[in-house]
């Protein structure tokens, strides 16, 4: 009994991995997709960066034991990743408000 469950939760783990694949194409796909302003673009962004990390987030916390620690370790970057981003977009903002008066 262990083993096939087991075996479907490897199965079930493959399909996940697939489906945030497929979803950050689709979201790439998004940002691509039309004319965008530069601030619309940058939302864009914004929007992948954090769907992609919700998305791996999700898988991170779903699945557990040594097999998928691969999984903790992109979402720790992705992240990571996300915290910078957000830290420097907010740096631009405020150097703009800045630069504004």
């Amino acid at each position: 009994m262990d083993e096939q469950q087991e075996t479907w939760k490897r199965k079930n783990s493959n399909t996940s991995i697939l489906l945030i694949a497929l979803n950050l194409i689709l979201i790439l796909v998004f940002i691509n997709m039309g004319y965008a302003s530069e601030n619309q673009q940058m939302l864009n962004v914004v929007f992948s960066v954090l769907g992609f990390t919700l998305l791996l987030a999700g898988y991170a916390f779903s699945y557990h034991g040594k097999g998928y620690r691969l999984g903790k370790w992109l979402f720790g970057i992705a992240l990571l990743i996300s915290l910078v981003l957000a830290g420097l977009l907010w740096y631009a903002m405020e150097l703009g408000k800045a630069f504004a008066h």
